[in-house]
């Protein structure tokens, strides 16, 4: 009987412990590197950006109930961790495009505003079963970054 008492009693300390973990602790956003990005079809990499961005939105949500308050930035992530342009980072370093050749198109100097993203997200759009690499060469030979 003691034994019982003593099992069930770690149990129940056991799964408030974990039931605490789950309800305080932020769960871990899951960031890519260009090496795990570079063979994704541009499905999968679209999925996998959207994921980043709504793990920040959410975390961003549970920030706020835990504090009240939102963080200055509201949680958007840097592009340092959006799998777009980290993969469009590798791309362009492997390809000798550098930040000059994008910003030239465009007024800002975020990645995703440029004329490389826009074409980039059309052909991938077009179509989704392409590598994302193989459209990224694409947008960069038709916008003249590349020659053909």
């Amino acid at each position: 009987m003691m034994k019982s008492r003593v099992l069930a009693s770690i149990l129940c300390v056991t799964a408030a412990a974990l039931g605490v973990v789950v309800w305080t602790g932020p769960s871990e956003i899951r960031h890519y590197s260009a090496d795990e990005l570079s063979e994704l079809t541009c499905e999968e990499l679209g999925e996998r950006h959207e994921d980043v961005i709504i793990a920040y939105h959410d975390a961003e949500i549970a920030h706020k109930r835990r504090t009240g308050a939102f963080h200055d930035d509201l949680g958007l992530p840097s592009e340092d961790v959006v799998p777009y342009p980290v993969l469009m980072k590798r791309f362009m370093r492997d390809n000798n495009i550098n930040d000059a050749d994008i910003a030239a198109s465009s007024s800002s100097a975020r990645l995703q505003d440029t004329d490389f993203y826009y074409r980039i997200s059309g052909i991938c759009a077009a179509n989704p079963s392409w590598q994302a690499v193989d459209a990224m060469r694409q947008a960069a030979i038709e916008l003249g970054l590349l020659d053909g």
